[in-house]
């Protein structure tokens, strides 16, 4: 089994970063290694990226759609842009566009380090569920 970026969507699917979900075990230790302090570290990167999602829940999706091109601008070398692309093309029942955006999420992943099998197929998984039905 092929190790989670810390930077790669959670697989538990919140849409949120792993470091930010489920690295963390309910005693605060990380699940995959001793025990050791850690301080989570927000960067703007991670407030934008959250903020996605937050814009979702709230049916903002121009100002989403927004955000995630800014993402896409402002941080070229991350998948997050590609991902609240598809995020939001899906909230608007896009099924088209969501797919294509976690097509090409699945292919930054492949292209770049940092990213395990298991977020490679959870972008492909989300462009099949996509395309599916359309």
């Amino acid at each position: 089994m092929s190790k989670i970026g810390r930077n790669a969507p959670c697989p538990c699917g919140s849409g949120k970063k792993y470091k930010k979900c489920c690295l963390l075990s309910q005693d605060g230790r990380p699940t995959s290694a001793p025990p050791i302090k850690y301080r989570a570290v927000y960067t703007d990167l991670d407030q934008l990226s959250n903020s996605v999602v937050d814009l979702i829940n709230q049916k903002k999706l121009d100002k989403a759609e927004a955000v995630s091109r800014r993402l896409l601008s402002e941080y070229p070398d991350q998948v997050d842009g590609f991902d609240r692309l598809a995020m939001v093309y899906e909230a608007r029942g896009d099924r088209k566009k969501a797919a294509k955006y976690y097509r090409k999420a699945a292919d930054f992943a492949r292209s770049n380090p940092g990213f395990g099998k298991n977020s490679i197929d959870r972008f492909l998984s989300e462009a099949k569920r996509m395309e599916s039905d359309q």
